[in-house]
This record gives C-alpha cells, structure tokens and sequence, in this order.
C-alpha cells in the first residue's frame, strides 16, 4: 500500500465584499472609509506608500491611486458604503 503525497491546495482568503458591492477606499474592508483610510489613499497616491496598502482603493486596478478614485472614497465616507 502506497501513501497519498498529493496535497490539496488551501484556498486563498478572498476579501468580504459589502452587500453593495466593492466600497472604494475601505482599506480595512470593514464597510466603513474612513479619515485614516482617505490620508493612506492620498499618501498612496503622492508615493508615500504602496498601493498594496489599500489595493481596493485602486478600482481602476492599474496600480496607482488617482484622484479620481481618492473623490470616490470620499464619497463612500461621507455617504457609506453600499
């Protein structure tokens, strides 16, 4: 009898999405953007940190944080996500 070597892949953690969908700029993907999150966004932006620090900020997935995405977040701070 020959043991089983194969071992099965553990699947990657994938982030909870709120229940409207991606919510830009909710760096701790808690449902919430909020301040500390919107200074990480810009400081992204201005090369100050990697945009690994709060990849669901780049929505446009390009690698960087635009203005455009850091005004969306700041809408889902003032507004809420979903």
């Amino acid at each position: 009898m020959t043991a089983d070597t194969s071992a099965t892949p553990s699947p990657t953690p994938t982030p909870t999405i709120p229940p409207g969908g991606i919510c830009a700029g909710d760096c701790g993907n808690d449902g919430d953007v909020t301040v500390d999150e919107l200074i990480l966004m810009v400081n992204i932006a201005l090369g100050n940190a990697p945009v690994m620090d709060c990849a669901i900020g780049d929505t446009g997935n390009d690698g960087e944080i635009t203005v455009d995405e850091i005004v969306a977040a700041v809408n889902n701070a003032l507004n809420g996500c979903g």
